[in-house]
């Protein structure tokens, strides 16, 4: 599974992001898929069955790297608010004091830990788009806070960042597994309305590598959205490994954005280097392809899995595409 490097320290340029033959063959797969338990994720919000658990357990122990020791500590506030606050513990990772940190309660009864970060523009206004941003691989939220005040600054957007259950500070939660994954980002869609009044209709889902597979699994759930991004995805977990892979049972692999995808009819947008090193720039292609809405991807030459986001057309085609979805 993929994994990212840790993020670069928060500047004012562009935030340093790291954090899939024959009759026989096809018979077989569709067979498999019509088999009970996971598709990779939740189908529901129903746990897996035997077959699921199974394979829930092994990309438990292969697919997710989380840091450890967790880059940080929440804290409450002093001033008998009772407020919460992510405490960096590792050198050269800032505070972002503007961040509302929450616990939140996911339907398989674990607790991750939220931050939003808004935006206001210089009469005070908060801005209309807020990213639910899932992070990739071997980072966590302490991490990426920084960037995602930088990101939300630099796109005029709020960010609403998280940590999957088995990460940070969410550890104590048990391990990480993908169906854990896939509750952690329905709670913070639920949590984004609830405790910060963020309309369904105005979040824009991104999800970078590991975190396109929640993603797209959110987005085929729970239509509504504004759009969706996707920054260096797999088509699957098992394609990762082997991206011409033609036939594969459903239940047998994780986070199959080649099916879900396609259940994804709002606007689209792929980012993805063609020297990615992890995974291969064809996944991308072959989503935006998939998805009914797609638009233009961007296929950024000679980047790869760790600085896609140094492109200098990253940071312009969010920009253009978050303003698409505001028009």
């Amino acid at each position: 599974m993929s994994s990212s490097s840790r993020p670069a320290q928060s500047s004012n340029s562009n935030p340093a992001l790291p954090g899939q033959q024959g009759t026989a063959a096809a018979a077989a797969a569709a067979a498999a898929e019509q088999m009970p338990g996971q598709r990779g994720c939740l189908p529901s919000m129903r746990g897996p069955g035997p077959w699921g658990r199974m394979v829930d357990g092994i990309a438990s122990r292969l697919a997710f790297f989380p840091p450890t020791p967790p880059s940080y500590t929440v804290e409450e506030h002093k001033d008998s608010t009772g407020q919460l606050y992510i405490q960096p513990v590792e050198r050269g990772y800032q505070r972002v004091p503007s961040a509302r940190v929450h616990w939140l309660q996911t339907e398989q009864g674990n607790r991750i830990i939220t931050a939003f970060v808004p935006f206001f523009d210089g009469r005070g206004t908060m801005a209309r788009l807020t990213i639910l941003y899932s992070h990739g691989n071997a980072v966590d939220l302490g991490q990426m806070l920084p960037v995602y005040k930088d990101l939300g600054r630099l796109l005029r957007v709020n960010v609403m960042g998280y940590d999957y259950t088995g990460y940070g500070c969410c550890s104590s939660s048990g391990g990480p597994s993908v169906t854990a994954t896939c509750s952690d980002v329905a709670a913070v869609l639920s949590g984004l309305e609830t405790l910060h009044g963020v309309k369904r209709k105005d979040v824009v889902l991104y999800g970078q590598s590991v975190g396109s597979g929640p993603t797209v699994w959110l987005a085929s759930q729970r239509p509504g959205v504004a759009g969706v991004v996707l920054h260096s995805p797999m088509l699957s977990g098992v394609r990762v490994f082997n991206p011409n892979l033609k036939y594969w049972p459903a239940w047998a692999d994780i986070y199959p954005n080649h099916l879900l995808v396609k259940k994804v009819d709002v606007p689209l947008l792929v980012l993805h280097g063609t020297a990615d090193e992890v995974i291969d720039v064809s996944a991308g292609r072959r989503l935006a392809e998939l998805a009914p809405a797609a638009v233009t991807p961007l296929l950024a030459e000679g980047f790869d899995h760790q600085n896609l986001e140094a492109c200098p057309e990253y940071l312009p085609r969010l920009k253009e595409f978050l303003q698409q979805l505001q028009q």
